[in-house]
């Protein structure tokens, strides 16, 4: 895929201001509680989030435990999950585990698997972690509405011998269809958009924000964990250079390869695992280009490395193809 031309980020939202690199931008974490404990408890509501920096003001949204996205629960393969979900919505929803074997009654189907949690209700979802990978949770009841406000999270399953990597980052991309006053546009179910594309949104969201940089370490190998929690959007990643090799997709190991025409692509649901070698010196500075519609373009984000070098890095990319990943 070629970049034709580029046109501003998030299309229509086009901030211009200058911000320090973000070194992490990834979701808060939480362990799982032991078996005799309280179960980690999830509560879905209304809030406001920052999508937009400063010095624009708030957005409202729907999320859980009041982050956007919700708390990346991140467990070793075989772990009990044990959460409670809270409904604190003004209406019913469930939470349904993407893409990870659960036992039917785990699977938060509305009117299949489960009813509807009621407002102000409770539902204990418990099931044992059997896959490793990328997973994500979010709601099955009124979906489009509801994940589109907002409600989603990662859920990430360790291997017990995982790839060897510096750091293990999560990405959850979103597209956000906001309004000149910056609120999410309520015309979810659009016939329009059925008969089109879908729901795409002007606004483009890594972790629920919009980063100018992302800080990285020159020498320094990462794992990088896409999530694509967008109604319709497909994203095709070009990382400006650098050569991701794709070691898993929907949670599942393939053979360690690098994307054609180096463009990562991830559609609606999809996960895809990274494993970049950041070759830059340091100082320099990339961009991360979302190329997959034609005319389209637009800068994502860049990432800026620190003044210094990881000197003891992992492995040398070339070695990656030995590398295990152990999955269920």
């Amino acid at each position: 895929m070629t970049l034709n031309r580029l046109i501003s980020r998030r299309h229509v939202l086009c901030t211009g201001a200058a911000f320090t690199a973000i070194s992490a931008l990834s979701p808060a974490r939480v362990a799982m509680a032991g078996p005799t404990e309280d179960p980690f408890l999830l509560r879905a509501a209304a809030g406001q989030a920052a999508l937009r920096p400063a010095p624009y003001g708030s957005t409202d949204v729907w999320s859980y435990n009041g982050s956007l996205p919700g708390p990346e629960i991140r467990v070793l393969q075989g772990d009990r999950i044990r959460v409670l979900a809270e409904n604190g919505l003004n209406e019913g929803t469930t939470v349904h585990w993407h893409g990870i074997r659960t036992p039917n009654a785990m699977d938060g189907v509305p009117f299949l698997t489960q009813d509807p949690i009621p407002v102000g209700g409770k539902f204990l979802y418990e099931f044992d972690a059997l896959d490793a990978g990328t997973f994500w949770y979010h709601p099955h009841q009124r979906s489009s509405e509801q994940v589109g406000r907002g409600l989603y999270g990662p859920l990430i399953v360790e291997e017990a011998d995982p790839i060897r990597v510096d750091r293990d980052l999560t990405w959850m991309l979103d597209d956000w269809r906001m309004t000149r006053e910056g609120q999410i546009a309520g015309d979810f179910g659009s016939r329009h958009d059925a008969m089109h594309g879908g729901r795409i949104g002007n606004s483009v969201t890594i972790n629920g924000q919009m980063p100018e940089r992302i800080s990285v370490r020159s020498g320094e190998r990462i794992r990088l964990r896409l999530i694509n929690a967008a109604n319709a959007r497909i994203f095709g990643l070009n990382f400006g250079g650098l050569a991701p090799v794709v070691v898993a997709l929907d949670g599942q190991p393939v053979s360690p390869h690098v994307p054609d025409d180096d463009i990562v692509v991830v559609g609606p649901a999809m996960r895809v695992d990274l494993v970049i070698d950041m070759t830059g010196k340091p100082g320099d500075a990339l961009t991360v280009t979302d190329a997959f519609y034609e005319g389209l373009e637009y800068r994502l984000v860049d990432l800026a490395y620190g003044p210094d070098r990881l000197r003891d890095g992992i492995v040398k990319l070339r070695d990656i193809s030995k590398a295990v990943y152990v999955g269920a």
